[in-house]
């Protein structure tokens, strides 16, 4: 077969150049080139030692993942169900990269995995309600209990008005 092509003169230079150095005519270097990609892309055709890795360690985290059942991701299928549509089975390839995989055999898992949502929501309510103190304290008008030792104070009886003062700059 012969195959002629166009080449502009900037790459033409550079073909001449490699050719030169390679001591050989510019057709027998494409033609090299050719063979070479060829025999590379039949190589790569076949499974590459990466991918079995890479099938290997995706299996593994499908059987041994938290949230999965071998079959469906419960994480994948609780957003289905949210989007109303049918939960589609786990692919190995995602699970691979899956940022929320647990493992299951593992004994110790940090504690901050192991607390509940609930607790975890009020340990952050928390933080948010300190940040609110301390950088808007003093326009909301908070002032800070001192300890019962420092402070005598005498219980003081709220009149109707204070209320009703209280209740209308609410």
């Amino acid at each position: 077969m012969r195959v002629s092509i166009e080449i502009p003169p900037d790459i033409e230079k550079a073909l001449l150049e490699k050719c030169e150095k390679a001591k050989m005519s510019p057709s027998d270097f494409i033609l090299s080139l050719l063979d070479w990609y060829f025999l590379k892309r039949k190589k790569e055709s076949g499974e590459s030692e990466f991918i079995k890795i890479a099938k290997q360690c995706a299996a593994e985290r499908v059987k041994y993942c938290k949230y999965s059942d071998g079959k469906y991701c419960a994480r994948e299928v609780f957003s289905d169900i949210l989007d109303d549509r049918e939960p589609e089975p786990i692919v190995p390839y995602k699970c691979l990269f899956c940022p929320y995989f647990v493992d299951k055999r593992a004994k110790e898992t940090r504690e901050f995995e192991r607390r509940d949502i609930v607790d975890r929501t009020y340990d952050i309510a928390r933080l948010a309600a300190k940040l609110v103190v301390e950088l808007y304290g003093d326009k909301l008008g908070y002032r800070p209990k001192l300890p019962v030792e420092e402070v005598e104070e005498e219980e003081r009886k709220i009149s109707k008005r204070e209320v009703k003062r209280l209740l209308e700059n609410w």
